[in-house]
């Protein structure tokens, strides 16, 4: 990789910043108001909640898998999957009323997601040194239920950027996101890290787009063939990765000192 100095980073969402359990409770209840604005909508017989929400929700969520555990690289489209679980129930639904009950049902996932301990903090230190720091996520769910979700956790305001696969229809190791992420970003490649907990979307894709990598193990570990630039075993653990502590007259930081290659700043394990 060539000698460069990082000026932003790119950063995965789930696993990385976030992390998820089903909230049964609160999807069971966004099912029960999906109900209702079916009824009202003039559309019948309209199943109950548990049913909405095995045959609908769950329905969409394990295409969704399906799709990712076959590592393709087109976004699937979930607006699609869901109008058909509705149609094997014999409900038409407009675009207009599928549009509004998805923000209903991703709602309620607000509550399964947890910022990861430190995030915050460490993200807006690495604001406050001058850093731009963008989103790159696979995402296949509506992207305006998915920023709404980013500004409920209070992360919305610390990126620059914000790439989700569903908005771009590719997703990671795809290159097209990350082309379209650096560009939000306004940012060369050779400018930017990737932080991400995945080898193959977040690592092997960002080193094919000519970006360096950094891999978190704090809530998966993917080790492997072909591992990043740098491993870390909690994202607090970047901000002395990046800006290691004065060693005499060598300050060591990989960021805005074009005379420091970027992989010496970064090519270990951080401990």
């Amino acid at each position: 990789m060539a000698s460069a100095a990082i000026q932003a980073l790119l950063f995965d969402y789930g696993l990385t910043l976030v992390t998820f359990s089903r909230p049964d409770g609160a999807l069971l209840r966004a099912h029960a108001e999906v109900a209702r604005r079916l009824q009202e909508a003039g559309l019948g017989p309209v199943p109950p909640a548990e049913t909405l929400l095995a045959k609908v929700h769950d329905r969409v969520e394990h295409a969704v898998a399906r799709h990712d555990a076959m590592g393709r690289l087109r976004e699937i489209d979930a607006a699609a999957e869901e109008r058909r679980a509705y149609a094997t129930l014999g409900l038409q639904l407009s675009d207009e009323l599928l549009d509004e009950i998805a923000a209903i049902t991703q709602e309620a996932w607000r509550e399964g997601a947890v910022v990861a301990e430190g995030a915050v903090d460490t993200l807006a230190e690495l604001r406050g040194r001058g850093l731009r720091l963008g989103l790159c996520s696979n995402a296949s769910y509506r992207s305006a239920s998915l920023h709404a979700q980013l500004a409920h956790l209070g992360l919305a305001g610390l990126f620059d950027s914000v790439t989700f696969s569903s908005e771009i229809g590719w997703r990671k190791p795809a290159p097209q996101i990350f082309a379209a992420a650096l560009g939000a970003l306004g940012v060369e490649a050779s400018r930017c890290a990737m932080v991400g907990d995945r080898r193959r979307e977040d690592i092997a894709g960002a080193r094919a787009a000519g970006m360096a990598s950094i891999r978190t193990r704090e809530h998966r570990d993917d080790p492997g063939p072909g591992d990043a630039d740098a491993v870390i075993d909690r994202l607090s653990d970047l901000v002395e990765l990046l800006f290691p502590p004065q060693h005499g007259g060598n300050r060591g930081s990989v960021v805005g000192d074009d005379n420091i290659p970027l992989t010496r700043g970064i090519k270990q394990e951080a401990r």
